[in-house]
């Protein structure tokens, strides 16, 4: 019996149908991951410097996140006091009566402004919490209230309860009448809480995220991250947070499993953005990466001047102003692509908050004081 015999043209059609196979295929993966353009850098595009429309300068304002609304910018100073000035001009409206340093982010609750402060240790136990309501338009105290420790993370809400982390180890959700407890769980917690669909995600110092039930306090799931995680962010079926080793990890918000993670060059500590089917994240490595949300796939990643401490600010519906910390430079992002669009550069003053986008105005905290400019 003979064996067939191959013929240079049998060869050459395996061949192609080989090749033409994979073109198939290639050209399937492109048209559902469609890569980015290159992008430019922040060397094609000239920085404009903005000047600066008013600075409030006090040593106890330095480097202290402000509270900005539409019409005011309210400055926690560390004598305890707060501050309120005219966000267009920056002229003072009111100042609060003395009190004790703040221990988290001011948190506006309905017409009052929220600020809490710890008070000292009394006889070798530890200091307890204050919680002052302050009237929005005149700065008196409307109410004060004691707490068994201080707040010490941002104030998140649901419209009903506030949660909190009291101390260093215990979440509680309060009633905003009498700040009484409803719950509250033990634990080593990080300062970093979040609120979603009827859920409080909160990092431990061990390297997890919780997921507490926001009625009750029970845990629902706690998935370990090998590192503590920072604040969390809910889009759609997912939760997604930053940790300190540089990874980004995505989880499956009703089962608590890991779906992917990614790893950036440092430290991720801002809140992740979910938008235009992206996730955003700003990381210590001086970049802005965006994910696609549920394969974690990068679809772009953009350096900026320098190491990203605080989450960008949106000024349209598809561009972001990102700030480094500790530099004069606010760079604007175009999220689709990634493409820088502008750069502005503060004339003198340093930034170390979060951007606060008003009405095309931006309010920072600077090395010195508080500072703002009119974007163009």
């Amino acid at each position: 019996m003979k064996c067939p015999t191959w013929r240079s043209g049998h060869i050459f059609v395996v061949v192609g149908l080989a090749l033409a196979l994979s073109q198939m295929l290639a050209a399937q993966q492109r048209s559902r991951w469609r890569p980015a353009p290159p992008l430019n850098g922040r060397i094609a595009i000239a920085p404009t410097i903005l000047s600066t429309d008013w600075l409030y300068l006090d040593p106890d304002s330095a480097r202290q996140e402000p509270l900005v609304t539409e019409s005011t910018v309210y400055v926690p100073l560390r004598s305890g006091k707060v501050v309120a000035l005219a966000r267009t001009d920056g002229a003072r409206l009111w100042e609060s009566a003395p009190g004790v340093a703040t221990t988290a982010k001011l948190h506006r609750l309905g017409d009052a402004l929220l600020a809490c402060a710890s008070s000292p240790a009394v006889e070798g136990s530890p200091p307890g919490g204050i919680v002052r309501l302050l009237d929005l338009t005149t700065g008196v105290v409307r109410r004060e209230v004691t707490l068994p420790a201080p707040i010490t993370s941002r104030v998140v809400e649901d419209g009903v309860r506030l949660y909190v982390r009291l101390g260093a180890h215990e979440i509680a959700a309060l009633d905003p009448p009498d700040f009484s407890r409803r719950w509250s769980v033990t634990g080593d917690f990080t300062e970093h809480l979040a609120y979603g669909e009827g859920t409080v995600f909160v990092g431990t110092s061990t390297g997890a995220l919780w997921a507490l039930d926001a009625g009750n306090g029970r845990r629902q799931w706690a998935c370990a991250l090998g590192a503590p995680p920072g604040p969390a962010a809910v889009g759609g079926e997912m939760v997604y947070c930053g940790t300190s080793n540089g990874e980004v990890v995505a989880i499956g918000r009703a089962d608590g499993r890991c779906r992917w993670r990614r790893r950036t060059g440092a430290a991720v500590m801002a809140p992740p953005l979910i938008r235009h089917g992206q996730v955003l994240i700003a990381s210590y490595d001086n970049f802005l990466y965006a994910f696609h949300p549920q394969t974690g796939e990068l679809r772009w990643q953009q350096q900026m001047a320098g190491r990203l401490a605080s989450p960008p600010s949106w000024l349209t519906e598809t561009t972001l102003a990102v700030a480094a910390l500790d530099d004069r430079e606010i760079t604007v992002v175009q999220v689709p692509d990634g493409r820088i669009v502008a750069r502005w550069q503060l004339a003198s003053e340093r930034i170390f908050s979060a951007l606060h986008v008003e009405q095309g105005m931006v309010v920072v905290a600077t090395e010195r004081g508080i500072a703002a400019a009119r974007l163009q």
